[in-house]
């Protein structure tokens, strides 16, 4: 009896969340099924892969030798069953697609209906997703591509990252708000004011989408963000797209803080080894051409 390939991904997958319950959760897999394919990988090799202590798994000396080499080919045998639906046509057929809310609703209905005219073979599906979550979402095969800010910098074995554009992240506040009245704002005003933060339910620590106050509220999107900077007085960090018209009409004031003004990557994320879509080619490079704009 050889090792399968769903050995492979179901050791992998629990030595990354160290349980198999986080792990079952985290993949859709059922956790006996997940425990089995461990023990048949484990009888296969005359090893034990992990160290059981109660509810805690941790990787035997044999598990932390093999875990790359075994990371490796789960991408691999990932590549094959993208290329194979390719092949079969079921890829092309119906497309996943997550984005942030990062630029205007607007923008994306129009790309939308644009996007179903150009290729009317293809059922599009689009879900709106915290911008923390847009890289779990395709890593985990949840979605085919995602579009939006990438905080993370990170080239990954089961994400890549295309670049579209900078955009610009503003930290702004209502401008009857204490902090737009200083002329130079600390970070100890920061710290002590409230703020209106991203959050995202991916397990993996993003400490670039950390709150920077002590006291803060999450949202999963900037539009959340928004009605709270206008209505709650807290201060909150908002794409430019998104809030343009406001500072322009002075109903925001972007503050004067070192953390006030940076500039991140709009990305498009997709699988590795994923052949080009004509369709989501087409997408990024409107995308490209509004941020541009900016």
């Amino acid at each position: 009896m050889a090792l399968t390939f769903s050995q492979i991904d179901a050791f992998c997958l629990v030595a990354e969340h160290q349980s198999v319950s986080k792990a079952a959760r985290h993949s859709g897999i059922n956790r006996t099924t997940l425990t089995m394919a461990i023990k048949a990988m484990e009888a296969e090799l005359g090893v034990a892969l992990f160290e059981r202590s109660g509810n805690k798994l941790s990787l035997a000396e044999a598990g932390k030798a093999i875990l790359r080499d075994c990371s490796n080919l789960s991408d691999t045998a990932q590549r094959i069953r993208l290329t194979c639906k390719q092949v079969r046509g079921e890829f092309a057929a119906e497309v996943w697609i997550a984005r942030d809310d990062s630029l205007p609703d607007q923008l994306w209905q129009e790309l939308t209906h644009q996007l179903n005219g150009q290729f009317p073979a293809t059922s599009f599906n689009f879900i709106l997703a915290s911008t923390g979550d847009l890289a779990n979402l395709v890593a985990t095969e949840q979605v085919d591509f995602a579009f939006g800010v990438d905080y993370e910098r990170e080239q990954t074995a089961r994400v890549s990252f295309q670049p579209l554009g900078k955009i610009r992240m503003m930290s702004v506040c209502n401008a009857e708000h204490p902090l737009a009245q200083k002329r130079r704002v600390s970070d100890q005003d920061l710290q002590e004011t409230m703020q209106a933060s991203m959050v995202y339910l991916n397990e993996k620590d993003n400490p670039e989408l950390q709150p920077f106050s002590r006291n803060y509220i999450g949202f999963s999107s900037f539009d959340y963000i928004l009605s709270s900077i206008q209505t709650e007085q807290a201060w909150g960090v908002m794409p430019e797209p998104l809030i343009r018209s406001l500072l322009r009409q002075q109903k925001l004031n972007v503050i004067k803080h070192t953390y006030g003004l940076i500039q991140e990557d709009y990305c498009m994320f997709s699988t590795p080894g994923v052949t080009e879509h004509l369709a989501m080619n087409w997408l990024a490079e409107q995308l490209q051409d509004y941020l541009f704009a900016f």
